[in-house]
């Protein structure tokens, strides 16, 4: 953990996803202090009814380290490469998942 969803009405190129994904893995480890190998990003094609045109998600598990300071610098950070990268201002949604509601594997 972190898993973070993009959802986009647009088609998303190959290299636009590697340079935000890059971005957000790199947001991700500085700011979240997230280890590589827990990073999740997925890329997922939406039809957008109502709202942003492109929505961010984020589960990440609650730590004292991840607090509203941090979570803002990675929300600003996201909200840059999305805009730059993608031509569009996000909506950005970002969830902590307490330790003791959380089953994962892998």
């Amino acid at each position: 953990m972190p898993v973070i969803k993009i959802f986009s009405a647009a088609s998303l190129s190959p290299d636009q996803i590697e340079i935000v994904g890059s971005d957000l893995e790199k947001l991700c480890m500085e700011l979240l202090r997230a280890q590589p190998t827990a990073i999740q990003i997925a890329f997922l094609p939406a039809v957008m009814a109502r709202g942003a045109s492109i929505l961010m998600e984020m589960h990440y598990r609650a730590q004292p380290y991840r607090d509203t300071q941090a979570l803002n610098a990675f929300m600003d950070g996201a909200e840059r490469s999305l805009l730059k990268n993608l031509g569009q201002t996000p909506r950005i949604r970002c969830f902590s998942v307490d330790v003791i509601g959380l089953s994962a594997r892998n």
